[in-house]
C-alpha cells in the first residue's frame, strides 16, 4: 500500500480543501505544523515522512486559465529524486516534461474521448466524481497506457471528515491488471488499512498528515514504498 502526500496548489500557495469546494480553499495555516510554501511544505513533508512520491493539484489550472507550473516545475528540479503526480486539468505543458513528473488526466475535464489515447498515452487517469462520473461517461472504457495506474477520485470528499465514500468506491468496477488509488476524504489509518484489504494499490492523503495522533512511522514506512 503506498501512502501518497497530496498537496493542493493555488495562487503560488498549499491550500486546505473543503469538502471540494475549491473556491473556499485557502492557504493552510502554522497551526497544521507546516508551511503554505510548497517548497518549505515539500522539504518538511520529506523529513517527516520521507515519500518516494507527491501527488499535486494545481488547483488554478482546474478552475481557470491561470497556472502554477512554473512553480511545480521549480519543485521538481529541486527534488530530482523525488517522483510528482501532478494534475493540470489535462493541459499539456513543455514545461512538466521532466523525468520525475508523470501527468494526469482527469474525467472532469474530458468532455470527449477524441484523441485522448494518442494525446494522452503516458498520462495516469483520474476517475473523478462528484454524485457522479464527471466528464464523459466513456472515459473509464479508456485504459491509461502508464503502468496502469488509475486515480479513483471523489471530489466531494476531498477535505470533509466523514471519511471515504465507501459505497461508491464498492460499486467501481475494477480490472486486476490495473493498480488502482484512492483520493479524497481519507481521515485515519483505518481507512488506509481498509482500502488495502479492498484491493487498492496507494491512497492520496492530506489531511490525515497534518493531525498530530497520526503514526509518523506507519506513514513514513508506507510512504517510502
Amino acid at each position: 500500500m503506498n501512502i501518497i502526500p497530496a498537496i493542493d496548489i493555488k495562487n503560488g500557495k498549499v491550500v486546505k480543501a473543503i469538502n471540494g469546494e475549491r473556491d473556499q480553499y485557502n492557504p493552510i495555516t502554522s497551526n497544521s505544523g507546516f508551511s503554505s510554501d510548497p517548497h518549505i511544505f515539500i522539504k518538511q513533508m520529506i523529513v517527516v515522512y520521507r515519500p518516494s512520491l507527491f501527488y499535486i493539484a494545481d488547483i488554478n489550472s482546474l478552475c481557470s486559465d491561470d497556472n502554477n507550473i512554473n512553480l511545480i516545475r521549480n519543485i521538481a528540479d529541486k527534488n530530482k529524486s523525488t517522483k510528482f503526480w501532478i494534475d493540470t486539468g489535462g493541459k499539456i505543458d513543455q514545461r512538466l516534461n521532466k523525468k520525475n513528473i508523470v501527468p494526469i488526466l482527469c474525467s472532469e475535464k474530458c468532455h470527449t474521448i477524441k484523441n485522448i489515447n494518442y494525446i494522452y498515452k503516458d498520462y495516469i487517469h483520474s476517475y473523478d466524481y462528484k454524485n457522479k462520473l464527471l466528464g464523459t461517461q466513456s472515459f473509464t472504457k479508456l485504459n491509461s497506457s502508464y503502468k496502469n495506474k488509475v486515480i479513483f477520485m471523489n471530489i466531494s470528499d476531498v477535505g470533509n471528515k466523514n471519511g471515504p465514500n465507501y459505497s461508491s468506491i464498492r460499486a467501481m468496477t475494477k480490472n486486476s491488471a490495473i493498480e488502482y488509488y484512492v483520493g479524497g476524504g481519507i481521515k485515519s489509518t483505518l481507512d488506509i488499512n481498509r482500502l488495502r484489504l479492498m484491493g487498492f494499490s496507494g491512497v492520496l492523503v492530506s489531511s490525515l498528515l497534518f493531525k498530530k495522533n497520526t503514526s509518523s512511522f506507519l506513514i513514513k514506512k508506507r510512504a517510502s514504498k
